[in-house]
């Protein structure tokens, strides 16, 4: 009888305990994010000559971008907020350049950058920087990063910002050209300008 009371009481406490979970835990919901075409992805780097821009030809985003998000007292958690960047939409200024651009990215393997928003910070009334976190895959390989961004909502919202890589990161080497007399530095910053509208 007593085995079978204590059965019963930790079945009824396991029941209890996922209900008020459940009543708890913020539901997730779903929402639609347009993004506007004058936002710009912008990909900037160095050689030890000069340096070059790589800019995003965002008439070339799928939108609307479909967002599952649930939130929580600490942030905003992120479950499929994803912008996919096709390395060959990247414009750097002229062919030679942009073949550069995409065999160090290893295009034929890995045709796409990707951008994975994880989390946001809640924003403060007053504030305009928010916290975020976020990862970036680039030739397959994903590194997570936090990130403080600038963050402007009037009627539209308008996040913009940037962040500094390293290739190493990611398995990439800096190339070298003209007999290894001109060498892409390590260090690359992607720069972000987005203007959101949610639909």
């Amino acid at each position: 009888m007593i085995p079978f009371v204590i059965h019963n009481i930790k079945s009824i406490s396991t029941m209890t305990l996922l209900f008020i979970g459940a009543f708890f835990s913020a539901p997730e919901r779903e929402t639609r994010v347009w993004v506007a075409p004058e936002s710009e992805v912008v990909i900037k780097g160095t050689t030890n000559v000069n340096a070059f821009t790589c800019r995003y030809n965002v008439q070339e985003l799928e939108v609307p971008v479909q967002l599952t998000y649930n939130e929580k007292v600490e942030q905003i958690q992120f479950k499929n907020a994803k912008l996919k960047l096709a390395n060959d939409c990247f414009d750097c200024g002229g062919k030679a350049i942009n073949k550069d651009f995409r065999e160090l990215l290893k295009t034929e393997r890995h045709p796409q950058v990707e951008l994975r928003l994880l989390h946001v910070d809640p924003l403060e009334s007053d504030a305009q920087k928010i916290g975020v976190g976020m990862e970036i895959t680039i030739a397959g390989v994903a590194r997570k990063y936090q990130t403080t961004l600038n963050c402007v909502q009037a009627g539209d919202i308008c996040v913009n910002g940037s962040l500094d890589l390293l290739l190493s990161d990611f398995g990439l080497e800096p190339p070298r050209k003209v007999l290894g007399m001109i060498k892409v530095d390590n260090k690359i910053k992607v720069q972000f300008s987005l203007k959101l509208k949610e639909i």
